[in-house]
Protein backbone atom coordinates (compact mmCIF):
# COMPACT_ATOMS: atom_id res chain seq x y z
CA UNK A 1 0.00 0.00 0.00
CA UNK A 2 1.06 3.55 -0.74
CA UNK A 3 1.41 5.74 2.39
CA UNK A 4 -1.38 8.32 2.29
CA UNK A 5 -3.58 10.28 4.72
CA UNK A 6 -6.52 8.45 6.24
CA UNK A 7 -10.12 9.66 6.21
CA UNK A 8 -9.74 11.61 9.46
CA UNK A 9 -6.72 13.40 8.02
CA UNK A 10 -8.68 14.23 4.87
CA UNK A 11 -11.50 15.78 6.91
CA UNK A 12 -9.06 17.83 8.97
CA UNK A 13 -7.04 19.03 6.00
CA UNK A 14 -10.13 20.01 4.03
CA UNK A 15 -11.65 22.06 6.84
CA UNK A 16 -8.34 23.72 7.76
CA UNK A 17 -7.69 25.09 4.28
CA UNK A 18 -11.30 26.14 3.79
CA UNK A 19 -10.96 28.23 6.97
CA UNK A 20 -7.48 29.53 6.10
CA UNK A 21 -8.59 30.70 2.66
CA UNK A 22 -11.68 32.37 4.13
CA UNK A 23 -9.64 34.19 6.79
CA UNK A 24 -7.06 35.30 4.22
CA UNK A 25 -9.73 36.78 1.96
CA UNK A 26 -11.49 38.44 4.93
CA UNK A 27 -8.24 40.10 6.00
CA UNK A 28 -7.59 41.19 2.44
CA UNK A 29 -11.05 42.74 2.32
CA UNK A 30 -10.39 44.49 5.64
CA UNK A 31 -7.12 45.91 4.30
CA UNK A 32 -8.92 47.38 1.29
CA UNK A 33 -11.61 48.80 3.57
CA UNK A 34 -9.01 50.45 5.83
CA UNK A 35 -7.56 52.19 2.80
CA UNK A 36 -11.06 53.05 1.57
CA UNK A 37 -10.10 51.44 -1.74
CA UNK A 38 -12.37 49.52 -4.08
CA UNK A 39 -11.59 45.94 -5.01
CA UNK A 40 -9.43 45.56 -8.09
CA UNK A 41 -9.21 42.75 -10.64
CA UNK A 42 -6.54 40.91 -8.60
CA UNK A 43 -8.79 40.93 -5.50
CA UNK A 44 -11.67 39.37 -7.41
CA UNK A 45 -9.39 36.77 -8.99
CA UNK A 46 -8.07 35.61 -5.61
CA UNK A 47 -11.62 35.63 -4.23
CA UNK A 48 -12.67 33.37 -7.13
CA UNK A 49 -9.76 31.07 -6.32
CA UNK A 50 -11.04 30.80 -2.74
CA UNK A 51 -14.42 29.57 -4.01
CA UNK A 52 -12.69 26.98 -6.18
CA UNK A 53 -10.67 25.83 -3.17
CA UNK A 54 -13.90 25.33 -1.27
CA UNK A 55 -15.08 23.17 -4.16
CA UNK A 56 -11.94 21.04 -3.93
CA UNK A 57 -12.39 20.74 -0.17
CA UNK A 58 -15.98 19.59 -0.62
CA UNK A 59 -14.82 16.93 -3.10
CA UNK A 60 -12.27 15.64 -0.59
CA UNK A 61 -14.84 15.56 2.22
CA UNK A 62 -17.40 13.82 0.02
CA UNK A 63 -14.87 11.25 -1.21
CA UNK A 64 -13.73 10.50 2.33
CA UNK A 65 -17.34 10.12 3.52
CA UNK A 66 -17.91 7.57 0.75
CA UNK A 67 -14.85 5.55 1.80
CA UNK A 68 -13.07 6.37 -1.47
CA UNK A 69 -10.52 9.08 -0.61
CA UNK A 70 -8.26 8.31 2.34
CA UNK A 71 -8.52 4.54 1.84
CA UNK A 72 -6.56 1.95 -0.12
CA UNK A 73 -7.27 -0.36 -3.01
CA UNK A 74 -7.84 -3.94 -1.98
CA UNK A 75 -5.86 -6.82 -3.46
CA UNK A 76 -7.07 -10.36 -4.02
CA UNK A 77 -4.96 -12.54 -1.74
CA UNK A 78 -5.13 -15.50 -4.14
CA UNK A 79 -4.55 -13.89 -7.54
CA UNK A 80 -2.70 -10.76 -6.43
CA UNK A 81 -4.88 -8.65 -8.69
CA UNK A 82 -6.73 -5.48 -7.79
CA UNK A 83 -10.21 -5.90 -6.37
CA UNK A 84 -12.04 -3.43 -8.56
CA UNK A 85 -14.98 -1.97 -6.67
CA UNK A 86 -17.18 1.08 -7.02
CA UNK A 87 -14.57 3.02 -5.03
CA UNK A 88 -12.02 2.62 -7.83
CA UNK A 89 -14.54 3.96 -10.34
CA UNK A 90 -15.40 6.85 -8.03
CA UNK A 91 -11.76 7.80 -7.35
CA UNK A 92 -11.26 8.00 -11.10
CA UNK A 93 -14.20 10.39 -11.47
CA UNK A 94 -13.26 12.55 -8.45
CA UNK A 95 -9.64 12.70 -9.57
CA UNK A 96 -10.60 13.90 -13.05
CA UNK A 97 -12.94 16.62 -11.73
CA UNK A 98 -10.38 17.76 -9.15
CA UNK A 99 -7.68 17.99 -11.79
CA UNK A 100 -9.83 20.29 -13.90
CA UNK A 101 -10.59 22.54 -10.93
CA UNK A 102 -6.93 22.54 -9.86
CA UNK A 103 -5.79 23.74 -13.30
CA UNK A 104 -8.25 26.65 -13.20
CA UNK A 105 -7.47 27.52 -9.57
CA UNK A 106 -3.69 27.63 -10.03
CA UNK A 107 -4.05 29.77 -13.14
CA UNK A 108 -6.41 32.15 -11.32
CA UNK A 109 -4.06 32.54 -8.34
CA UNK A 110 -1.00 33.20 -10.50
CA UNK A 111 -2.88 35.65 -12.71
CA UNK A 112 -4.15 37.51 -9.64
CA UNK A 113 -0.69 37.73 -8.07
CA UNK A 114 0.91 39.14 -11.22
CA UNK A 115 -1.97 41.63 -11.60
CA UNK A 116 -1.38 42.81 -8.02
CA UNK A 117 2.34 43.37 -8.54
CA UNK A 118 1.65 45.24 -11.77
CA UNK A 119 -0.05 47.85 -9.58
CA UNK A 120 2.95 47.93 -7.27
CA UNK A 121 5.82 48.05 -9.74
CA UNK A 122 4.98 50.60 -12.41
CA UNK A 123 8.24 50.73 -14.36
CA UNK A 124 7.98 50.25 -18.11
CA UNK A 125 10.13 47.14 -18.38
CA UNK A 126 8.18 45.40 -15.60
CA UNK A 127 4.86 46.19 -17.27
CA UNK A 128 6.02 44.65 -20.55
CA UNK A 129 7.53 41.48 -19.08
CA UNK A 130 4.65 40.91 -16.67
CA UNK A 131 2.18 41.30 -19.53
CA UNK A 132 4.00 38.54 -21.41
CA UNK A 133 3.84 36.36 -18.28
CA UNK A 134 0.08 37.00 -17.97
CA UNK A 135 -0.37 35.83 -21.56
CA UNK A 136 1.73 32.74 -20.76
CA UNK A 137 -0.33 31.95 -17.65
CA UNK A 138 -3.67 32.44 -19.42
CA UNK A 139 -2.60 30.40 -22.45
CA UNK A 140 -1.20 27.59 -20.31
CA UNK A 141 -4.31 27.45 -18.14
CA UNK A 142 -6.64 27.22 -21.13
CA UNK A 143 -4.41 24.67 -22.88
CA UNK A 144 -4.12 22.34 -19.87
CA UNK A 145 -7.82 22.67 -19.07
CA UNK A 146 -8.91 21.44 -22.48
CA UNK A 147 -6.09 18.89 -22.66
CA UNK A 148 -7.36 17.43 -19.39
CA UNK A 149 -11.00 17.68 -20.44
CA UNK A 150 -10.41 15.77 -23.68
CA UNK A 151 -7.53 13.60 -22.49
CA UNK A 152 -9.31 10.36 -23.39
CA UNK A 153 -10.07 10.31 -27.12
CA UNK A 154 -10.03 14.03 -27.80
CA UNK A 155 -13.79 14.15 -28.34
CA UNK A 156 -15.81 12.59 -25.53
CA UNK A 157 -14.90 14.10 -22.19
CA UNK A 158 -17.57 12.01 -20.43
CA UNK A 159 -15.18 9.05 -20.66
CA UNK A 160 -13.27 10.64 -17.79
CA UNK A 161 -15.87 9.48 -15.27
CA UNK A 162 -16.66 6.07 -16.66
CA UNK A 163 -15.35 2.87 -15.09
CA UNK A 164 -11.73 2.54 -14.04
CA UNK A 165 -11.16 -0.03 -16.80
CA UNK A 166 -12.41 2.38 -19.45
CA UNK A 167 -10.34 5.17 -17.98
CA UNK A 168 -7.14 3.12 -18.02
CA UNK A 169 -7.72 1.81 -21.54
CA UNK A 170 -8.84 5.01 -23.27
CA UNK A 171 -7.46 7.83 -21.10
CA UNK A 172 -3.90 6.54 -21.04
CA UNK A 173 -2.45 10.03 -21.68
CA UNK A 174 -3.66 11.53 -18.41
CA UNK A 175 -0.42 10.83 -16.53
CA UNK A 176 1.67 12.60 -19.17
CA UNK A 177 -0.69 15.58 -19.07
CA UNK A 178 -0.48 15.68 -15.27
CA UNK A 179 3.31 15.55 -15.45
CA UNK A 180 3.46 18.37 -18.01
CA UNK A 181 1.14 20.50 -15.89
CA UNK A 182 3.23 19.96 -12.75
CA UNK A 183 6.43 20.98 -14.55
CA UNK A 184 4.73 24.01 -16.14
CA UNK A 185 3.28 25.04 -12.78
CA UNK A 186 6.66 25.00 -11.02
CA UNK A 187 8.42 26.74 -13.92
CA UNK A 188 5.83 29.54 -13.93
CA UNK A 189 6.27 30.03 -10.18
CA UNK A 190 10.03 30.41 -10.58
CA UNK A 191 9.68 32.81 -13.53
CA UNK A 192 7.32 35.08 -11.59
CA UNK A 193 9.52 34.89 -8.49
CA UNK A 194 12.64 35.80 -10.48
CA UNK A 195 10.88 38.77 -12.07
CA UNK A 196 9.78 40.09 -8.68
CA UNK A 197 13.28 39.71 -7.23
CA UNK A 198 14.77 41.77 -10.06
CA UNK A 199 12.06 44.41 -9.68
CA UNK A 200 12.61 44.73 -5.93
CA UNK A 201 16.38 45.10 -6.08
CA UNK A 202 16.16 47.72 -8.82
CA UNK A 203 14.03 49.97 -6.61
CA UNK A 204 15.61 52.95 -4.91
CA UNK A 205 15.06 52.12 -1.24
CA UNK A 206 17.03 51.01 1.77
CA UNK A 207 18.55 47.53 1.83
CA UNK A 208 16.49 46.72 4.92
CA UNK A 209 13.23 47.27 3.06
CA UNK A 210 14.49 45.30 0.07
CA UNK A 211 15.21 42.34 2.35
CA UNK A 212 11.74 42.61 3.95
CA UNK A 213 10.07 42.64 0.55
CA UNK A 214 12.20 39.71 -0.59
CA UNK A 215 11.24 37.62 2.43
CA UNK A 216 7.55 38.39 1.94
CA UNK A 217 7.63 37.33 -1.70
CA UNK A 218 9.73 34.24 -0.95
CA UNK A 219 6.80 32.85 1.04
CA UNK A 220 5.39 31.87 -2.36
CA UNK A 221 7.96 29.08 -2.31
CA UNK A 222 5.68 27.27 0.14
CA UNK A 223 3.16 26.78 -2.66
CA UNK A 224 5.95 25.82 -5.03
CA UNK A 225 7.15 23.20 -2.53
CA UNK A 226 3.68 21.61 -2.52
CA UNK A 227 3.78 21.60 -6.32
CA UNK A 228 7.13 19.82 -6.22
CA UNK A 229 5.68 17.20 -3.87
CA UNK A 230 2.83 16.64 -6.33
CA UNK A 231 5.35 16.33 -9.17
CA UNK A 232 7.32 13.68 -7.26
CA UNK A 233 4.16 11.62 -6.70
CA UNK A 234 3.16 11.81 -10.37
CA UNK A 235 6.68 10.87 -11.55
CA UNK A 236 6.83 7.97 -9.11
CA UNK A 237 3.46 6.75 -10.37
CA UNK A 238 4.66 6.89 -13.99
CA UNK A 239 8.06 5.24 -13.54
CA UNK A 240 6.92 2.65 -11.02
CA UNK A 241 7.32 -0.62 -12.90
CA UNK A 242 6.92 -2.89 -9.89
CA UNK A 243 4.83 -5.91 -10.97
CA UNK A 244 1.52 -6.50 -9.26
CA UNK A 245 -1.51 -4.42 -8.39
CA UNK A 246 -1.30 -0.68 -7.85
CA UNK A 247 -2.88 1.10 -4.91
CA UNK A 248 -5.07 3.31 -7.11
CA UNK A 249 -6.91 4.93 -4.21
CA UNK A 250 -3.72 5.60 -2.24
CA UNK A 251 -1.93 7.20 -5.21
CA UNK A 252 -4.90 9.36 -6.21
CA UNK A 253 -5.42 10.42 -2.58
CA UNK A 254 -1.86 11.73 -2.41
CA UNK A 255 -2.22 13.62 -5.70
CA UNK A 256 -5.53 15.15 -4.58
CA UNK A 257 -4.11 16.13 -1.19
CA UNK A 258 -0.98 17.83 -2.50
CA UNK A 259 -2.93 19.61 -5.23
CA UNK A 260 -5.28 20.91 -2.54
CA UNK A 261 -2.39 21.99 -0.31
CA UNK A 262 -0.75 23.83 -3.21
CA UNK A 263 -3.81 25.90 -4.07
CA UNK A 264 -4.67 26.50 -0.40
CA UNK A 265 -1.21 27.82 0.38
CA UNK A 266 -1.31 29.75 -2.90
CA UNK A 267 -4.31 31.81 -1.81
CA UNK A 268 -2.72 32.51 1.56
CA UNK A 269 0.53 33.63 -0.10
CA UNK A 270 -1.36 35.76 -2.63
CA UNK A 271 -3.11 37.64 0.21
CA UNK A 272 -0.11 38.05 2.49
CA UNK A 273 1.50 41.09 0.76
CA UNK A 274 -1.81 43.01 0.93
CA UNK A 275 -2.45 42.70 4.67
CA UNK A 276 -0.21 45.43 6.10
CA UNK A 277 -3.00 48.06 6.44
CA UNK A 278 -5.03 45.56 8.48
CA UNK A 279 -2.33 45.19 11.13
CA UNK A 280 -0.98 48.75 11.20
CA UNK A 281 -2.95 49.53 14.36
CA UNK A 282 -1.53 46.43 16.05
CA UNK A 283 2.14 47.11 15.38
CA UNK A 284 4.62 47.39 18.24
CA UNK A 285 5.12 51.11 17.62
CA UNK A 286 1.38 51.73 17.68
CA UNK A 287 0.91 49.80 20.92
CA UNK A 288 3.78 51.65 22.62
CA UNK A 289 2.40 54.99 21.43
CA UNK A 290 -1.06 54.18 22.81
CA UNK A 291 0.37 53.15 26.17
CA UNK A 292 2.42 56.33 26.41
CA UNK A 293 -0.61 58.40 25.46
CA UNK A 294 -2.70 56.85 28.25
CA UNK A 295 0.10 57.41 30.77
CA UNK A 296 0.39 61.01 29.61
CA UNK A 297 -3.34 61.63 29.99
CA UNK A 298 -3.32 60.17 33.51
CA UNK A 299 -0.40 62.40 34.41
CA UNK A 300 -2.26 65.43 33.07
CA UNK A 301 -5.38 64.63 35.08
CA UNK A 302 -3.34 64.04 38.25
CA UNK A 303 -1.35 67.28 37.94
CA UNK A 304 -4.43 69.34 37.15
CA UNK A 305 -5.65 68.99 40.74
CA UNK A 306 -2.62 70.84 42.09
CA UNK A 307 -2.24 73.41 39.36
CA UNK A 308 -3.28 77.04 39.32
CA UNK A 309 -6.88 77.93 38.47
CA UNK A 310 -5.85 78.99 34.99
CA UNK A 311 -4.38 75.54 34.31
CA UNK A 312 -7.18 73.48 35.84
CA UNK A 313 -9.59 71.63 33.70
CA UNK A 314 -13.04 73.02 33.21
CA UNK A 315 -16.19 70.99 33.57
CA UNK A 316 -18.61 71.43 30.73
CA UNK A 317 -22.36 71.37 31.32
CA UNK A 318 -22.53 67.92 29.76
CA UNK A 319 -20.16 66.49 32.31
CA UNK A 320 -17.25 66.24 29.84
CA UNK A 321 -13.82 67.20 31.10
CA UNK A 322 -12.21 69.94 29.02
CA UNK A 323 -8.44 70.40 29.26
CA UNK A 324 -6.71 73.70 28.96
CA UNK A 325 -4.60 74.62 25.98
CA UNK A 326 -1.37 73.98 27.91
CA UNK A 327 -2.55 70.50 28.83
CA UNK A 328 -3.57 69.69 25.30
CA UNK A 329 -0.08 70.47 24.09
CA UNK A 330 1.16 67.48 26.07
CA UNK A 331 -1.20 65.13 24.23
CA UNK A 332 0.99 64.29 21.31
CA UNK A 333 1.81 61.18 19.30
CA UNK A 334 5.09 59.67 20.40
CA UNK A 335 5.59 57.76 17.17
CA UNK A 336 8.45 59.11 15.15
CA UNK A 337 9.13 58.58 11.48
CA UNK A 338 12.58 57.30 10.70
CA UNK A 339 13.90 58.78 7.50
CA UNK A 340 15.71 55.56 6.68
CA UNK A 341 12.37 53.74 6.55
CA UNK A 342 10.99 55.75 3.68
CA UNK A 343 10.09 53.84 0.55
CA UNK A 344 12.10 55.97 -1.82
CA UNK A 345 15.48 57.51 -1.45
CA UNK A 346 15.59 61.17 -2.36
CA UNK A 347 16.70 61.33 -5.99
CA UNK A 348 19.87 63.08 -6.98
CA UNK A 349 18.43 65.91 -9.06
CA UNK A 350 20.50 67.07 -12.04
CA UNK A 351 22.37 70.33 -11.78
CA UNK A 352 20.44 71.71 -14.75
CA UNK A 353 16.72 71.16 -14.56
CA UNK A 354 16.00 73.37 -17.55
CA UNK A 355 17.28 72.67 -21.04
CA UNK A 356 18.98 75.93 -22.04
CA UNK A 357 18.56 75.14 -25.73
CA UNK A 358 14.80 74.68 -25.67
CA UNK A 359 13.89 76.46 -22.45
CA UNK A 360 11.89 73.40 -21.32
CA UNK A 361 12.16 71.22 -18.26
CA UNK A 362 14.59 68.33 -18.62
CA UNK A 363 12.69 65.13 -17.61
CA UNK A 364 15.41 62.62 -18.53
CA UNK A 365 16.45 62.09 -14.92
CA UNK A 366 12.89 61.51 -13.80
CA UNK A 367 12.21 59.04 -16.60
CA UNK A 368 15.27 56.96 -15.73
CA UNK A 369 14.26 56.52 -12.08
CA UNK A 370 12.52 53.34 -10.96
CA UNK A 371 9.34 54.13 -9.09
CA UNK A 372 6.82 52.14 -7.09
CA UNK A 373 3.07 52.29 -7.49
CA UNK A 374 0.76 54.32 -5.28
CA UNK A 375 -0.11 51.21 -3.25
CA UNK A 376 3.49 50.24 -2.56
CA UNK A 377 3.02 51.06 1.12
CA UNK A 378 0.57 48.15 1.39
CA UNK A 379 3.48 45.70 1.50
CA UNK A 380 6.01 47.14 3.95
Amino acid sequence: MVPSPNQAGIYTLSIVFILISAVAIALRYQARRVRAAAWKADDWLVFSAMLLIWGLGIILIYGASQGTIGTHTGVNSKTGEVDVTSHEDQISMLGAISQLITVITLGTIKFGMVMFYRRIFISGWFKKISLAILVLIAGGTVAFFFATLFECDGQHFELMWMSIQTYNQVCYRYKDIQLAHCVSDIATDLIVLSLLMVAIWKLRMTVRLKIILTLIILTSLLSTAAGIARLVIVVKDIVDTTPGAQDVRGIETNILVWSYVEVGVGVMVACLPTLKPTFDNYSLDSIVANVRLKVSLRSINFNSHGSSPSDRTLDSPGGLEMMSCDSLKQNRSYRQINATDSFYELPAFPTKTIDTATGRWDHSERENREQGGSEFEDIV
